[in-house]
């Protein structure tokens, strides 16, 4: 079998889709070759395949293959088209067709379709990439028809002569330069077959850009037909604001996006074609994804009066509110930020301006763009300047330490360098300082609590002792005054008549 190859461009350029696509085209391409590394590939398309391909990027792209002999045209006005120009390559190249199309018009003409490995299909697979294999070319009434009209005897057709200007016979090594190919009129029916569309659409186009048009069948010319064929990419076309909407984003993150990707688009009202509002979005997609998760926000608590005129929870309320005064980086430019820095690495940043608590500074991204980050007072310094002006200058260049990432914000906490590095110091020094301290305090009070069990001990027995006399003497006194009072009470009825015998001699 040959190791030439001839490729159906428009065939698989349009596989899975409405219109051709130049990318999935070189995608296939690129494939084979991968698996056939000896094969000698030929990529041909149809004449019309330019002025099919909506990306402005694409058909310059095109252009510039045409022109390294990378891709191949047939002439303008070829019988059959670019179907009939890849089979007679194949045929003279004795070479293999890459295409999904049966070509059923040429059976009758081209016997050989039917060969094993004559003709290979593709298709691109999610996931896994173009899958190839041989297949065999699909009969129908069209191949019945050009089977039965093959018996009949064909005209031998003349070879190409080529002559010199002067008329002379052209001679082996002879440049000859093509003159510039001259558009042919196009049917109505022709055109919509072109765009994928129905003939009552291109009579719409037509009315539209005021041009004459009655039927399917009427005649177009060259200028006309690429009045309709630029209409319907306008149709076709669809603004930032409407991709927004659909992609549930911002027409500012797709207009930093599309800037990143060099589409031209400077406001919501751009239009983009099919192919740079796919990109957009896969770009889009991309970006959420790689961009970290936002924090929870947690609710603010309730400051007590005592707090109300706390410095230091004045301090973190102005500088949460600095924060979101600072103008947000787009999506595309955070990325590229946490990519390449991390949270205690050293960034060189330009300060750019000043607020009531810090500064605002820029990080050079390369390509002219550049990241804001914002730089608290509380950061420049232990203990911190009363101003971000008093130790910055505007316009300067500082070495500054990534602190701490907002990713709901996207924007980026700075410490200066000096100052991060000698607080770090500061900490290592004083903790073995700490902990000899600890040490320290553990045995004095270890010392304190053993001192205090032992005088503890003896003061309770001298207690005990002391407590024991007493209460035996108490209970010894009380006795005798009990038996004294029993006595007086039982002598107490002795003594009152004792005492009434005076009166008695008295009255005697």
């Amino acid at each position: 079998m040959s190791s030439h190859v001839i490729v159906d461009g428009s065939n698989l350029a349009t596989e899975g889709r409405t219109l051709p696509s130049l990318s999935q085209l070189e995608d296939a391409v690129a494939a084979y070759r991968d698996e056939h590394p000896s094969a000698e590939l030929v990529v041909v398309v149809d004449a019309t395949f330019e002025h099919r391909v909506e990306s402005k990027k694409e058909r310059e792209r095109f252009k510039q293959l045409e022109a390294e002999a990378k891709m191949v045209t047939p002439p303008a006005g070829a019988v059959g088209r670019g179907d009939a120009f890849i089979l007679k390559i194949a045929q003279k190249m004795n070479a293999i067709v890459l295409s999904n199309d049966s070509f059923q018009e040429f059976h009758g003409e081209y016997p050989w379709l039917f060969e094993t490995g004559r003709l290979i299909g593709g298709k691109p697979v999610p996931g896994v990439g173009w899958i190839f294999t041989a297949r065999t070319p699909v009969r129908g009434p069209k191949s019945r028809e050009a089977t039965k009209n093959a018996a009949i005897p064909v005209a031998p057709i003349k070879k190409l002569a080529l002559a010199r200007p002067d008329g002379s016979k052209a001679r082996v090594g002879d440049t000859f330069t093509p003159k510039a190919l001259v558009p042919e009129p196009i049917r109505v029916h022709q055109l919509a077959k072109e765009l994928s569309v129905e003939s009552k659409d291109v009579l719409a186009y037509a009315k539209k850009a005021k041009v004459e048009a009655k039927s399917h069948q009427s005649m177009l010319e060259p200028k006309a037909a690429d009045k309709i064929r630029e209409l319907h990419r306008n149709a076709l076309k669809i603004s930032i604001a409407q991709l927004a909407k659909q992609l549930e984003a911002k027409p500012a993150e797709l207009v930093a996006l599309a800037k990143a990707a060099k589409i031209e688009a400077r406001s919501g009202a751009a239009k983009l074609d099919p192919s740079e509002a796919e990109l957009l979005a896969k770009a889009l997609e991309k970006s959420r994804r790689l961009a970290p998760e936002p924090q929870a926000s947690t609710p603010k608590p309730k400051r007590s009066r005592r707090a109300r005129g706390s410095g230091s929870a004045r301090s973190e309320e102005s500088s949460s509110q600095s924060t979101q005064a600072l103008a947000s980086n787009s999506p595309i430019d955070f990325i590229a930020f946490l990519a390449a820095h991390k949270v205690g690495s050293t960034i060189a940043a330009v300060v750019t301006g000043f607020s009531s608590h810090g500064a605002s500074a820029t990080v050079d991204l390369g390509d002219g763009r550049s990241f804001s980050c914002y730089v608290p007072t509380a950061r420049l310094g232990n203990p911190p300047p009363r101003r971000a002006r008093d130790l910055l200058t505007k316009g300067a260049s500082y070495s500054f330490t990534l602190a701490d990432v907002d990713a709901s914000r996207r924007v980026a906490e700075l410490a200066l360098a000096t100052i991060a590095a000698s607080a770090a110091d500061d900490a290592t020094r004083a903790a073995p300082a700490k902990a000899k301290k600890a040490t320290r305090a553990s045995e004095k009070k270890a010392t304190t609590k053993k001192a205090a069990a032992t005088s503890a001990q003896a003061p309770v027995k001298k207690t005990l002792k002391k407590a024991s006399s007493p209460t035996r003497t108490k209970a010894a006194k009380k006795a005798p005054a009990k038996k004294a009072t029993v006595a007086a009470k039982q002598s107490k009825p002795a003594s009152k008549p004792a005492a009434k015998a005076p009166s008695a001699k008295k009255r005697g």
